[in-house]
């Protein structure tokens, strides 16, 4: 429909609605999964979706057109569905030892490849909030404990402590719900 992005950015500056609904159905399932990361339900996920496209419709000014269109999108519904989570009371503690939360887990990263991808979606979505959003920032989005602390308003060590305490209830649920003899890979 739009020869190239800046046609297409250049339509939603001028706020075409086309241009807008184009975009919301290129990038909805997409950002829409993303958003049910964070999220506690459907609905909510729903509502980050929502409240992030209307950031990306009223910002549209501030992409400059270095990078991708995509990109950028994606990077602003992030950006809201932090600020949602940002605005939720939460408890996050700095109480594990230093050494620990840094330390790659070689024992988790095995146990979770012996799993399908839809058992490993419902063990991370069964993760309390924090730790929740916390292990997806740093494995899904690939950003770093200072990215995340930054992000959603916390210290470098809280974050470290919830990826830590997410890391050990992941194997937790792991040995509980997935008996070595009930492993699939796909």
């Amino acid at each position: 429909m739009y020869a190239s992005e800046t046609e297409l950015a250049a339509a939603l500056r001028r706020q075409d609605r086309k241009a807008q609904q184009w975009l919301y159905e290129q990038h909805r399932v997409p950002l829409y999964r993303m958003c049910l990361r964070y999220a506690q339900d459907e609905q909510q996920a729903e509502d980050f979706l929502h409240d992030g496209m209307l950031k990306v419709f009223s910002d549209v000014h501030q992409f400059s057109g270095k990078g991708a269109l995509g990109g950028w999108v994606r990077r602003v519904v992030l950006n809201v569905t932090l600020q949602h989570l940002r605005r939720r009371p939460r408890v996050v503690g700095e109480d594990q030892a230093p050494e620990l939360w840094a330390a790659p887990n070689p024992e988790l990263d095995e146990e979770l490849n012996k799993l399908s991808g839809s058992q490993i979606h419902r063990l991370i979505k069964a993760l309390p909030e924090g730790y929740r959003t916390v292990f997806n920032l740093y494995y899904l989005e690939d950003l770093g404990h200072k990215e995340i602390a930054a992000s959603l308003n916390i210290s470098e060590g809280a974050s470290k402590s919830q990826l830590y305490k997410a890391r050990l209830a992941l194997r937790k649920s792991i040995k509980k719900n997935y008996p070595t003899y009930q492993y699939r890979t796909n």
